[in-house]
């Protein structure tokens, strides 16, 4: 649950090559200030984990939703379903196929100061990262930056990010983390939906009728 909440509050980019290149002080006040505008969002999304350990790559499919502050829903479709719902108080992880929830606090769920200053929208990012931009290849670039972001506290979760930019609307579209072990999880959105005036009940999580519940620390 951890690693997935790293990846809330992306968004998504139209491919455009920028009239100018900004220097990395410039990319991050765009960026804030396109989040500043961002209420909530939805978007269909693709994670893919790969375990090196097992040269095994897992993908799943879904649609995510965000609503500041600190609101998310990731509903996973495919291969297997399942449910994510992240309040300020309680996060839930739903399996309807075990007929299981497991239960725990947000501020437990969400221990990096780091990975919430991300989530967030890059308020004091280089507060809690060394920033820098990543060699990325000329035709993955399509007008769009690449950033490489290394935790200052060790206690992140991941050892190293890489994010990439549309150099179009300053969105983050794409992510990819790292952690000491060198499994990598990927999230990539797509059809995005800004400002639909989310309700925030949608946020809530109602324990069906016959599911087994059990709290994490």
């Amino acid at each position: 649950m951890a690693a997935v909440s790293i990846l809330i509050g992306l968004y998504f980019a139209v491919m455009v090559t920028p009239i100018r290149a900004l220097s990395l002080d410039e990319l991050l006040v765009k960026v804030e200030r396109q989040y500043d505008l961002t209420r909530d969002f939805e978007a269909g999304f693709i994670q893919e984990t790969t375990l090196k350990s097992l040269a095994k790559t897992e993908r799943e499919q879904g649609r995510l939703y965000f609503k500041r502050p600190g609101k998310m829903l990731w509903q996973y479709e495919k291969p297997q379903r399942k449910t994510l719902v992240v309040n300020p108080e309680k996060s839930w992880l739903y399996l309807p196929e075990d007929r299981v929830a497991y239960v725990q606090q947000t501020d437990r769920l969400l221990q990096s100061t780091a990975a919430v200053r991300l989530l967030s929208g890059f308020v004091g990012i280089k507060n809690d990262f060394h920033v820098q931009f990543a060699e990325a290849d000329q035709g993955e670039r399509k007008g769009n930056y690449f950033l490489r972001l290394i935790p200052r506290e060790g206690n992140a979760g991941f050892s190293q990010a890489h994010i990439e930019i549309s150099g179009a609307t300053y969105f983050i579209n794409r992510v990819w983390f790292e952690d000491p072990y060198g499994n990598v999880t990927r999230v990539t959105l797509f059809n995005t939906k800004l400002n639909q005036k989310l309700k925030d009940d949608k946020f809530l999580f109602r324990v069906p009728v016959g599911v087994e519940i059990y709290s994490l620390p």
